[in-house]
């Protein structure tokens, strides 16, 4: 039966090609396209887990200041 099974192909670190990336920073030798990834494959999931609170923090900070913002335009303009 393990004959029959695929591979699947992973993204290598080092086949990445960064020469066309670039931040503008003239004093740094970091490139803007090196480590741009959320989450790498084989992160732990505290990364993973810590990752995804984050946003969904940030989400939920970006619907309440919404939503006040609404209410005090609203109450501005009435």
């Amino acid at each position: 039966m393990s004959s029959d099974m695929k591979t699947i192909p992973l993204m290598d670190e080092q086949s990445v090609d960064d020469s066309s990336c670039s931040t503008g920073c003239g004093n740094c030798s970091s490139t803007g396209c090196a480590d741009g990834h959320i989450v790498k494959a084989g992160s732990s999931n505290d990364v993973v887990y810590m990752n995804l609170l984050f946003f969904a923090l940030f989400l939920i900070v970006m619907i309440v200041t919404s939503y006040l913002v609404i209410k005090i335009l609203t109450a501005i303009f009435q």
